[in-house]
């Protein structure tokens, strides 16, 4: 059985991931943060002392490197991306090196592509407007620098929840800024969201993105696995999208299609680093990794995104939006 590590496992991505895998690998989970809903190992990566012995002792073979600053947000202490995002990177890779652990996994943005209205494949031009887009871009080269053997996947708009067996897990931001659980939950609320921006050049005037169930999401971290496996002295990037091109007001439908609650909602300004349309091309996610996504069509990751907000709300689990700023 293989020996995994991921770090920043008490996120949504991390701890959905670690119920994917942990019936078929060896998982241990680094973070600094605690998760209700397993046990993890306490380490902040900037701690390299700590984190050399976590290595040493645990032994992973593969590294899922998914800790971040992750919030798309220019209001956030740029040090504190630089920090927790290229500092904990290049302190992860010393640490692999130290330890000889040669293959890693790192989670990536399609947020670093540079905006054009067509869709964007792995050669597309590489432009960074957000403080979190340069640094994982910067990460990016850290990792191709160290000759580690590496798959980077560019992620496009992760959303939805993951059910193992008797389990279900979901995004719990605090506060949560994603669209679609902010949206399903608002409608189900009654409570007034609000809509970034009407004046884009798309066919209804809101944003285009490409969203990926994170079910798929586990499933291309598995088959990187599998491909790292079985070729050495690799650094690949690969777009990890579902190829959709649905605008913000059509999500709107969506919802209302299967909640029947007609949605409350604002349309306000745009946001600093918000771009008119993202998608992705997954051809290359095909080829290499023999992946598709499979969860990712619109009606299902709503429905399981209704699931995750119902066990919350049977938990008796309050949700944090921010407010319009």
């Amino acid at each position: 059985m293989k020996k995994i590590l991921i770090t920043g496992a008490a996120g949504y991505i991390g701890s959905c991931l670690f119920f994917y895998l942990k019936n078929n690998f060896k998982v241990s989970v680094i973070d600094k943060k605690k998760n209700l809903n397993f046990s993890i190992i306490n380490c902040d990566l900037l701690n390299l002392n700590r984190l050399n012995k976590i290595l040493k002792k645990e032994k992973p073979e593969f590294i899922v490197h998914f800790a971040a600053q992750s919030l798309v947000d220019e209001t956030i202490n740029k040090r504190k991306y630089y920090q927790n995002n290229i500092v904990a990177t290049n302190n992860l890779i010393k640490s692999m090196k130290k330890n000889k652990i040669n293959n890693i996994i790192f989670s990536s943005t399609a947020a670093l592509y540079k905006y054009k209205n067509k869709i964007i494949s792995e050669k597309s031009e590489i432009k960074p407007i957000s403080t979190y887009a340069k640094t994982k871009f910067e990460c990016e080269k850290l990792i191709k620098k160290s000759k580690i053997n590496s798959v980077i996947l560019r992620f496009f708009n992760v959303c939805s929840s993951l059910k193992s067996k008797n389990k279900i897990v979901g995004e719990l931001h605090n506060p949560e800024t994603h669209l679609i659980p902010t949206l399903v939950y608002k409608n189900m609320k009654k409570k007034l969201v609000y809509i970034y921006g009407d004046n884009y050049k798309t066919r209804d005037g809101t944003c285009i993105r490409d969203y990926i169930h994170i079910n798929d999401i586990c499933s291309a971290v598995r088959k990187s696995i599998n491909y790292l496996s079985k070729n050495k002295n690799k650094f690949e990037i690969i777009n990890i999208g579902s190829s959709t091109k649905i605008t913000n007001l059509e999500i709107i439908k969506n919802v209302e299609k299967l909640t029947k609650i007609k949605t409350k909602f604002k349309l306000v300004k745009r946001r600093k680093g918000d771009v008119a349309k993202l998608s992705c091309s997954i051809n290359k996610a095909r080829n290499k990794l023999n992946w598709n996504p499979t969860f990712s069509k619109i009606p299902r990751i709503i429905k399981d995104e209704i699931s995750w907000i119902r066990h919350l709300d049977k938990l008796n689990i309050k949700r944090k939006f921010r407010n319009y700023l």
